[in-house]
């Protein structure tokens, strides 16, 4: 490996995971092939369709972290955004992952459609809850024409369109939150990480 260059591999598919026969046919081909390198699913698997065997098998071939896209830890906003999971099945996923000794990534996101303060203090626990390696607080940005977007624009409520403010990793106010000012949500933001 060092010789090609590289010491791991990041392995960024948001659906590595979707299709689990798949994802299971290439742990088992790593193995197979005696292929030993360190890698990571780092964007994030669905929680719905994981089972203790599938993580020990990414162990058994290299893998050894995780990423969850958790979002919320509130079940009425997971429903709000479409996601299609539950809080309980969140907690499965991280704990068979942590068992087959998986390091665990989770990414949360605040401001979602429906969102209150106490909404985002639910998120916050539920990630302390799951005592994760790593938790990923970041604040929703409704990108161009997605739904929220073109409600939201419909609404009145998007304040620019300069794409380069549309960035997950350097938030600025480029939208109305029908129930959160921008100042809770930064508040809550910079709370998320400091607990």
């Amino acid at each position: 490996m060092l010789k090609s260059g590289f010491k791991e591999i990041y392995i960024v598919d948001d659906n590595f995971s979707t299709n689990i026969s798949r994802a299971i046919k290439i742990c088992n081909l790593i193995i197979e092939k005696k292929i030993k390198f360190p890698w990571t699913l780092t964007t994030g698997i669905r929680v719905d369709n994981v089972s203790k065997e599938f993580f020990h098998l990414l162990k058994k071939a290299g893998c050894y972290r995780v990423a969850f896209g958790i979002e919320s830890g509130n079940q009425q906003i997971l429903d709000n955004i479409g996601k299609r999971t539950t809080l309980e099945q969140n907690i499965k996923a991280v704990k068979m992952a942590k068992k087959a000794g998986l390091e665990t990534l989770g990414f949360f996101m605040i401001a979602l459609p429906g969102e209150t303060e106490k909404t985002i203090q639910d998120t916050i626990q539920f990630s302390k809850k799951l005592d994760l390696t790593i938790a990923k607080f970041s604040i929703m940005i409704p990108y161009p024409d997605t739904e929220i977007y073109n409600e939201w624009k419909k609404e009145g409520r998007i304040l620019s369109e300069e794409w380069s403010k549309y960035n997950l990793y350097k938030p600025s106010q480029i939208y109305k939150h029908p129930n959160l000012d921008w100042g809770t949500i930064n508040r809550y933001y910079k709370k998320a990480y400091r607990e």
